[in-house]
């Protein structure tokens, strides 16, 4: 059966987050459990800046793309309107792991973005997942070509993301490999290197890149 991307909707949330779950196992969001990464992905399903899609294959959800077209502004409203639905979802993790949770939990309230500085009107992919069942079906390649359409089409000049420097080479490759280009490699936290990548929507989108789906 062939598989088609959509525009997410509130009904494809449960299935975001545990394909969320399964592919960033030890990610810090992981940690916060399952209501708080629901909040998140309704940000994105709600957000007049948002851009969220997911791929079926028939009636299952196989994959997602999630992101902004205005990181700062995103995430400043979503935290305005639903901060106390976050702090109620980061309760029960907070209470299991104080020390290992805590930090985290703070420092996911007041993530903006890490957009560069030179690219005012970048578009943030938040995150990409394709479920372990449909690897290797080029779901993520297709996910990843509509979401940078959607960009290009909402106005922006440029799609930005980060992702772990350090044994990560799969994903690094995949975004290398997609036309992205490595920005700048930075230190978040203690000691954990990041890379940001950034691809220009100006440019002509690489050839073999899939078609856009609705």
């Amino acid at each position: 059966m062939n598989c088609i991307a959509v525009n997410a909707n509130p009904s494809h949330l449960d299935a975001i987050v545990e394909i969320h779950l399964l592919a960033f196992k030890s990610f810090f969001l992981e940690s916060l459990g399952k209501r708080f990464l629901k909040e998140l992905y309704c940000g994105f399903i709600s957000d007049p800046s948002g851009v969220c899609l997911v791929a079926v294959d028939g009636t299952v959800v196989v994959g997602f793309a999630a992101g902004t077209t205005q990181p700062d502004g995103f995430f400043r409203r979503l935290l305005r309107r639903r901060w106390h639905a976050f702090v109620l979802a980061g309760v029960a993790s907070l209470a299991r792991h104080p020390l290992r949770v805590g930090a985290k939990f703070f420092s996911a309230l007041r993530y903006r973005g890490e957009s560069p500085s030179d690219m005012p009107s970048a578009t943030l992919l938040s995150s990409i997942g394709v479920a372990p069942s449909a690897k290797r079906r080029g779901i993520g390649k297709t996910l990843l070509s509509i979401f940078c359409e959607k960009a290009k089409e909402s106005g922006a000049a440029t799609v930005f993301l980060t992702t772990d420097r350090d044994k990560n080479d799969a994903v690094n490759q995949f975004y290398l490999s997609n036309g992205f280009t490595l920005h700048i490699s930075f230190v978040k936290g203690k000691n954990r290197w990041m890379n940001l990548y950034t691809l220009s929507l100006l440019d002509e989108q690489p050839a073999n890149w899939g078609p856009v789906l609705d």
